[in-house]
């Protein structure tokens, strides 16, 4: 099972086929296999499927999900809840259900902001958002740096649904708010679910700039900077979504100074720009890595965004076209100045991790 890549944070799986596939593989016709194994890029993600994966190891039979995801939760949070058990049922079928065929890496527009020109006649083509074609559909990440379309974040399942599931985890909160994992799940479904919203605001974002409406990009654009700080806000209330956490274990790696120098930038470089950028054509591998980070995203994503959508409004408001090559100048030298950086960032979280997540729920849901 390969599953992740660049260490992406995002929910995302297949769980019926890894309840069936392995035991399928090992009693077909001429079958030669011997185990299952997996080979992600990063891991600290979605425990869900490798808990699953691992289990595939010792099964003699496929796995009945249904069973196994309630058994799953009640051994995850120490007791049987209601509302997370229903939350289950909907993620399974859902976030977890991914049968489009697309190896997933995550592409939502807060962490892999378009490199591209909204004001050029380029088939925005927004009224499905999710649709690619031909081959573009079964491409798992892009190379493209002079962009004629926009990148299609992927999506595999309804956001309502998953918006439903929060509501659930949320009602469970006064039996399971002193549960660590518990708190993980809640933090990572809000992410995920204010995250899907993030694109879609983004998207009017630049209709708005299509159509010349400088007020309704002004709010959307205004939307979408603040989801990022709400976002980063909800992150920090978790020990395991910190980039100070990445940041420190670099350093300690170190022996001098000059090392300690070397491996911090090493880490701020592998989770942005990477390295072989020039001026103004960034890498072809930056964001590749992208991280849901509380640190990360006010720090990194967020001025990026600004940057952008200042941008735009200059262009309608001086009625100039959008200058593309300066705004790449401009965040390449931004990313070049943060991967040089030594700002200390927090390595314990911070906040009440559920009455955030109710806080965003009815900012945003209700």
């Amino acid at each position: 099972m390969l599953h992740n890549f660049g260490g992406n944070i995002e929910m995302y799986g297949v769980l019926d086929a890894v309840a069936s596939g392995p035991i399928d593989a090992r009693t077909s016709n001429n079958s030669t296999m011997i185990g299952v194994g997996m080979c992600m890029e990063g891991i600290e993600q979605n425990p869900v499927v490798y808990e699953l994966m691992s289990k595939m190891a010792f099964q003699n039979d496929s796995v009945q999900l249904e069973e196994w995801l309630t058994n799953y939760s009640r051994r995850r949070y120490g007791k049987s809840v209601n509302e997370v058990d229903s939350a289950w049922k909907i993620l399974h079928r859902t976030i977890y259900n991914c049968t489009d065929g697309i190896a997933n890496h995550n592409k939502d527009y807060i962490v892999e902001f378009p490199d591209w020109d909204p004001s050029v006649n380029n088939q925005l083509e927004i009224i499905q958002r999710r649709k690619f074609t031909g081959v573009q559909q079964k491409m798992r990440f892009f190379l493209h740096e002079t962009m004629s379309f926009l990148p299609q974040p992927h999506l595999w399942y309804n956001n309502r649904d998953s918006i439903t599931a929060l509501k659930l985890f949320i009602d469970a909160g006064n039996e399971l708010a002193e549960i660590p994992t518990y708190r993980y799940d809640l933090v990572d479904l809000t992410r995920q679910s204010l995250s899907k919203l993030a694109n879609e605001v983004y998207l009017s974002a630049i209709n708005a700039f299509r159509d010349k409406d400088a007020k309704a990009l002004s709010f959307h654009s205004l939307k979408f900077l603040q989801l990022i700080k709400d976002i980063d806000k909800l992150l920090a209330s978790d020990n395991n979504f910190l980039l100070g956490t990445w940041l420190e274990s670099a350093k300690k790696l170190s022996s001098n100074a000059d090392e300690k120098e070397q491996y911090e930038w090493n880490a701020r470089t592998q989770v942005t720009m990477w390295y072989d950028n020039t001026k103004s054509v960034q890498s072809k591998l930056h964001d590749y890595a992208n991280k849901f980070w509380s640190g990360l995203l006010e720090a990194y994503y967020l001025p990026r965004a600004s940057m952008y959508f200042t941008r735009l409004s200059k262009s309608l408001e001086e009625n100039e076209e959008f200058k593309l090559d300066e705004w790449r100048e401009e965040w390449i030298a931004y990313s070049n100045k943060w991967q040089k950086g030594v700002e200390i960032y927090p390595l314990k979280a911070q906040g009440d991790a559920l009455a955030i997540a109710k806080e965003l729920y009815h900012k945003y849901f209700i």
